[in-house]
């Protein structure tokens, strides 16, 4: 009896020290999400935290979907946005590490059809500055936006694009870079993307509610529904923006929960171990995060992080990471926004610490609100209310939006000069794609390449037409006609966004009754 009390008291210290090694939550954080939660309107967040190579906090807060009464928790689905670019990275690593493949490798060597505006930049452009974005080139959001492509297609209309700066001169987010990026494993594989990854990253790493397929959250139990602000009012969004979103799994389309998301940020922290098996070479991890090419604070994403992160002094790109200063720290971050969706993750090495956070509303940023409360809270900074100060830049620069569309709705004179017939017919741009412009029923229907984008136009002054998009997501536009020496219109463009087709000759002309 002796013996067995014995062991017993041994067994209650150990587990008594072990307790007292692993680190508590914030004691502040719950209060915390809650008030950013409702600040921003979230219906539904998740949190994991990892330190010291164990989850030590993992909880959801919220719903699923506004209105039912689904609660999420730490396996609810979430798409995770840009935060899927560090698994194309990984994987991509992993053929750097077999010898397959390099990171300085030219672009042209694998994509045959590979080709950009600039002749010298198309043979000198490597996988490297794909993964950096220092191309020189900006993310061509509404050319892929707006498209209902395959991934080669879309990577093909790049060689229209004009550059916005010089080659490796500056630092510019563009996800179709990212795009070309993992589409070197199938041309070294003859595996597709999403095989890859799930084969050498969510399988090893157990992450078995991880998915990269629109159809496999479409059916899956507990997955939060995407909502967004519409008209006022936060509502359930359709889920992406066009059924080709498994086109953009690499760029930001992953699915997954905080639960599978802490094993990958426990595997980041661990040298590339999990489980105590390899699953990604050290090297891969430390050419992730190191920096690549510096974000000038200038720049809006740079402009972005110091509103974050005021004391910072440096902010800088790595392979799918943004890195900066953080106090005496290095930190390794991302965040991730796709419809209805925002993520963040963080990493800091040093001290093996990492904190996920995923929510199911567009554009808000109480995810990196709560990810930094956490970092301020276990490394010993001055608490900085990061959600705060991005909920007043965001709403300061929402207000200069608002400004120029206030302007442009006051400017409504008189009905279109011309009959509606003549506006009718098919615009066309290399890079942008088609756009069909038809009389229905007495008045103009606007048709993009991808068939979310339509829209009913508006007579509003001159030859400007105000776009109400059917999907009330993409809110209102305006376009205009620019007219020929003839009087035809032969040109269109859009008021609040960069897109500009050219009318094809002798287009066909639909007109519904």
């Amino acid at each position: 009896m002796k013996i067995r009390l014995f062991v017993l008291l041994v067994a209650l210290l150990l587990n008594i020290n072990a307790l007292a090694q692993t680190p508590a939550p914030p004691a502040g954080l719950n209060a915390y999400v809650h008030k950013a939660m409702a600040q921003w309107q979230v219906p539904g967040l998740a949190v994991a935290i990892v330190k010291n190579g164990k989850l030590v906090f993992a909880r959801g807060y919220g719903v699923r979907e506004l209105g039912k009464p689904g609660k999420v928790n730490a396996d609810t689905l979430f798409t995770i946005g840009s935060n899927s670019k560090q698994f194309t990275v990984a994987a991509l690593g992993t053929l750097v590490s077999a010898g397959k493949l390099r990171w300085d490798a030219p672009v042209i060597d694998y994509l045959r059809n590979f080709r950009l505006r600039s002749a010298y930049v198309t043979q000198n452009i490597t996988l490297s500055d794909l993964l950096s974005h220092r191309t020189g080139y900006c993310d061509p959001l509404w050319m892929w936006y707006t498209s209902d492509d395959t991934a080669a297609n879309a990577i093909e209309r790049l060689r229209y694009q004009k550059p916005d700066y010089g080659f490796r001169a500056r630092f510019c987010y563009n996800n179709t870079m990212y795009l070309a990026a993992s589409l070197f494993i199938p041309a070294i594989t003859g595996e597709s993307w999403n095989d890859y990854v799930a084969q050498h990253l969510f399988i090893p790493l157990g992450m078995t509610r991880t998915d990269t397929t629109e159809a496999a959250v479409e059916a899956a139990s507990n997955a939060a529904l995407p909502h967004a602000k519409i008209d006022g009012r936060v509502r359930v969004i359709r889920r992406y923006w066009a059924n080709n979103m498994d086109v953009f799994a690499s760029v930001g389309g992953i699915n997954s929960s905080v639960d599978d998301m802490s094993h990958w940020l426990e595997m980041l922290l661990a040298d590339g171990k999990y489980h105590g098996k390899t699953v990604l070479d050290p090297a891969v991890i430390h050419a992730m995060e190191t920096p690549h090419m510096i974000i000038p604070a200038h720049d809006w994403i740079g402009d972005w992080m110091r509103t974050q992160t005021p004391d910072s002094h440096f902010y800088a790109y790595g392979y799918g990471f943004m890195l900066q200063d953080y106090g005496k720290y290095k930190v390794v971050w991302h965040a991730g926004d796709i419809n209805g969706m925002a993520s963040a993750m963080a990493l800091v090495p040093s001290e093996h610490l990492g904190v996920v956070a995923l929510s199911n509303l567009d554009q808000n940023r109480a995810p990196e609100g709560v990810v930094f409360h956490v970092l301020q809270d276990y490394l010993g900074l001055a608490h900085y209310d990061v959600s705060q100060a991005m909920y007043v830049y965001m709403h300061k620069a929402n207000a200069k939006d608002k400004a120029a569309e206030a302007k442009l709705a006051a400017m409504r004179q008189k009905d279109a000069p011309l009959p509606l017939s003549a506006y009718a017919g098919q615009y066309r741009d290399k890079f942008y794609g088609m756009a069909q412009v038809t009389e229905e029923h007495g008045h103009l229907v606007l048709q993009l390449g991808n068939p979310s984008f339509t829209g009913d136009l508006e007579p509003w002054h001159d030859n400007t037409f105000r776009v109400t998009w059917r999907d009330r997501y993409y809110g209102r536009n305006y376009v205009t006609f620019d007219l020929n020496a003839f009087g035809k219109p032969d040109k269109l463009s859009f008021a609040l966004v960069p897109l500009h087709y050219e009318r094809v000759e002798n287009s066909p002309v639909a007109v519904s009754q």
